[in-house]
């Protein structure tokens, strides 16, 4: 079943691709409010939160990161969010190896 979700949500982020293309420039209250919520809300290391934020900021908008981080980074049901949230997990995955 894990497998299953984990391939459904790359594969909304793969439909998705030409979305994520993050070419703003990320100001430093977002950065910040991305590195707050990682070590806050879901306790990891702030060197592990720094790279995935790395890694967010190369395919995720600003605007579309700073709204998936006002719903406290819970995934609702759009396709935005969704594909936001396999963005997030997989950066942070990726980091934690």
């Amino acid at each position: 079943m894990k497998k299953i979700i984990t391939l459904l949500i790359v594969g909304l982020f793969a439909l998705n691709i030409s979305s994520a293309h993050a070419l703003e420039e990320y100001s430093e209250a977002e950065k910040e409010q991305f590195t707050s919520w990682c070590t806050g809300a879901k306790s990891n290391s702030e060197p592990m939160c720094n790279c995935a934020l790395k890694q967010v900021m190369q395919t995720v908008a600003p605007a579309t990161l700073a709204t998936f981080l006002a719903n406290g980074g819970k995934v609702s049901f759009s396709q935005t969010s969704v594909v936001t949230a396999a963005a997030v997990t997989q950066a942070l995955t990726s980091c934690s190896n």
